[in-house]
């Protein structure tokens, strides 16, 4: 591969031989370049292709941000029109004050709404696609008597008809 680049790069700097241009365009032929004239000083071309390395192959997958994730029990039984939460990903399960907070919530395709709560602090989490919710947030300032303990953080699923299913997700604050 390298040497057929090197061959491509040095028909495009030698000159071909061309006929003599006499200053006179031909009726319909495109304009030429006048020859190159021979000197005593080898020619160097001022600009023109270089070989340069291929570029090294990139990764096209993303890292996950979702370093948490929290999958409740299921039922063994399912009542029609009960919404169901399959999963909740975070992307950590130590969140600190004044920190990010990204969410996604996994759902049965029939859920229409999705809300974060913990104590009277309620988000509604947007939804993306059917079955998936997703939001980045930032934390709130924690008082510092708070740093280190678990709580729980609610994930409300709401169906069409309205009925609701809840699941608690555990998290340490930092």
């Amino acid at each position: 591969m390298i040497v057929l680049a090197a061959f491509l790069i040095a028909q495009a700097v030698a000159p071909s031989p061309s006929p003599v241009a006499t200053g006179v365009p031909t009726p319909g032929a495109a304009p030429q370049p006048l020859p190159i004239q021979a000197s005593a000083t080898p020619a160097v071309p001022q600009s023109g292709p270089t070989a340069s390395p291929l570029p090294a192959p990139t990764s096209t997958t993303t890292p996950n941000p979702y370093a948490y994730r929290f999958v409740p029990h299921q039922p063994d039984h399912v009542a029609p029109g009960t919404p169901q939460i399959f999963a909740v990903y975070l992307n950590s399960k130590d969140l600190h004050s004044l920190g990010p907070i990204l969410i996604k919530v996994s759902t049965s395709p029939d859920v229409v709404k999705v809300v974060s709560q913990n104590g009277s602090s309620a988000g509604v989490v947007p939804m993306i696609s059917p079955g998936d919710f997703e939001a980045t947030s930032k934390l709130p300032k924690i008082p510092f008597i708070a740093s280190g303990i678990e709580i729980y953080i609610d994930f409300i699923a709401t169906g069409p008809t309205g009925a609701k299913t809840t699941v608690r997700v555990p998290v340490k604050i930092i």
